[in-house]
C-alpha cells in the first residue's frame, strides 16, 4: 500500500480526539456543526453513536473517541461533528475540537511508518509537522470502514 500518493500540500480541518491532534483534507470535509440531538440506534457498532436529523437528512454519526477505543467524555461546547461525504452519503464524525483550518505544505507531510499501521492498519495516510505540532492525517475510508479489506468487508 502505497499512502504517499494520497498525501498533498494543502489546506486541512485540524482536529483534537483526546488531546490528540488529527486532520482531514478540506476536500473531504462537506461542513462542520455544532453537536445536536442523537437518536441511539440498537445493535450497530458501539463506535457509532446513532443518527442525526441534519435539515431534513438523517445522518449516521460515528464518534471517534469510541472509534479508537479511547474513553468518552460528556459533551461540551467545544465538540463538534464533522460531515463528510463517501458515496454519495453524508456521515458525521464527533471529534473533541476543531482547533483550525491550516495550509500544510508538502515538505511538512511523511508518510506513516509502517509500525503504525500494525495497529490500525492504514488507519493514518501520514503526519504532518505544524508549528511543532505533530498531526495525523487520517484516511477518511479507515475511519468509516475499519472491517474493509482491500474492498472485501469481513464477515461477522
Amino acid at each position: 500500500m502505497d499512502t504517499a500518493i494520497s498525501l498533498k500540500a494543502g489546506q486541512y480541518v485540524v482536529f483534537s480526539i483526546n488531546k490528540q491532534l488529527c486532520a482531514l483534507a478540506i476536500e473531504e470535509v462537506v461542513e462542520i456543526i455544532r453537536v445536536q440531538t442523537i437518536t441511539e440506534v440498537p445493535g450497530i457498532k458501539e463506535y457509532i453513536s446513532g443518527m442525526i436529523n441534519l435539515r431534513g437528512k438523517i445522518i449516521p454519526v460515528i464518534h471517534l473517541r469510541k472509534r479508537y477505543h479511547m474513553e468518552g467524555e460528556p459533551f461540551t461546547k467545544k465538540n463538534r461533528i464533522i460531515i463528510v461525504e463517501e458515496d454519495s452519503e453524508d456521515i458525521g464524525l464527533i471529534v473533541d475540537e476543531v482547533v483550525m483550518v491550516t495550509y500544510i505544505e508538502e515538505q511538512d507531510l511523511e508518510p506513516t511508518l509502517e509500525m503504525f499501521n500494525t495497529l490500525e492498519k492504514g488507519c493514518f495516510k501520514g503526519f504532518a509537522k505544524v508549528k511543532d505540532e505533530l498531526i495525523g492525517i487520517l484516511n477518511k475510508n479507515k475511519v468509516l470502514y475499519p472491517d474493509l479489506e482491500m474492498g472485501v468487508a469481513y464477515n461477522e
